[in-house]
């Protein structure tokens, strides 16, 4: 079994990213506009993490904190003065879990949250969207989903644009914005066959008894502790983690069944990092045409 190393490829690809940001000889800092929620520890980690990388790159990583009970007329109001400031060139809202949301605001309703978060990212310029995060953006991948991408072409061959998906068949568990719905969307693009299982779906493979069997690549991205156990799979699967904190794949029994897996902490969470940078520079090249 291979355990991926998502510390070692995220300092490789970084080291790969300084030498383009030398070549492109920029006239001024990159600076990227983040819009955090405190209340979410994740968010609160995974910002000083970006900014620690963006430090490194020379990059500024700047912050407009936010409480989640805050009006969102106020955060919109943020998103749009960071379109107008001509020094910053990208943005990315934070995206707080759905559980500490819903225990922060006291809103139940999945559509309340969901409505709540569109109202935020749809205000977002697609020329400024660097983790992809504009229902309308069509240039820049989620970074979530482009460390998938990069470390399914890892375990299974090929480049992340083209990976080898021949006789593979891919389960992605959640349906998210930032990883599940646009990674269902690429992997189809790529001819894949890939199918994309909420709690209804894998519900009902649990009931049938088919659960994940067969499945030779298993993407799962629920953060549900502990969800994956050794008898939901098939030797040798592809197992990519993406559960947090605590992942969602109970390395206790699935053993050494995985033929790959991504640990939790270390796998996708550095490659994540280092693919919104990416994405930053990535945007300087190739522009969305349209604007907001």
């Amino acid at each position: 079994m291979k355990i991926f190393d998502g510390l070692k490829r995220a300092e490789e690809r970084e080291k790969l990213l300084a030498a383009l940001l030398v070549d492109l000889q920029l006239s001024k800092r990159l600076v990227v506009r983040a819009i955090l929620f405190f209340e979410d520890a994740g968010s609160v980690l995974y910002t000083g993490l970006k900014r620690e990388a963006a430090d490194r790159l020379g990059m500024i990583y700047e912050t407009r904190e936010f409480s989640l009970n805050d009006a969102t007329e106020l955060v919109i109001a943020a998103i749009k003065k960071a379109n107008n400031d001509e020094a910053v060139t990208g943005i990315i809202v934070q995206k707080p879990s759905r559980a500490v949301w819903q225990r922060v605001t006291g809103e139940t309703s999945y559509e309340a949250y969901r409505n709540w978060w569109l109202a935020l990212t749809t205000q977002i310029a697609l020329n400024k969207d660097v983790d992809g995060l504009h229902p309308d953006q069509k240039v820049i991948l989620p970074a979530t989903c482009k460390a998938v991408l990069y470390i399914l072409a890892e375990a299974l061959g090929g480049t992340s644009d083209k990976i080898a998906l021949e006789n593979h068949k891919v389960l992605i568990l959640g349906k998210s914005d930032l990883l599940g719905n646009p990674l269902y969307r690429e992997l189809q693009k790529q001819g894949a066959q890939v199918e994309l299982l909420g709690k209804k779906e894998l519900a009902a493979r649990m009931d049938s008894g088919e659960k994940l069997l067969d499945a030779t690549v298993v993407v799962s991205a629920t953060g549900e502790r502990g969800l994956i156990t050794g008898d939901m799979i098939s030797d040798g699967v592809v197992l990519i983690d993406v559960g947090e904190p605590a992942g969602d794949v109970d390395r206790l029994t699935v053993g050494e069944k995985p033929s790959f897996i991504t640990p939790v902490p270390g796998g996708v969470g550095p490659m994540t990092v280092v693919s919104l940078m990416e994405n930053v520079v990535d945007m300087l090249q190739y522009p969305p045409s349209n604007n907001l």
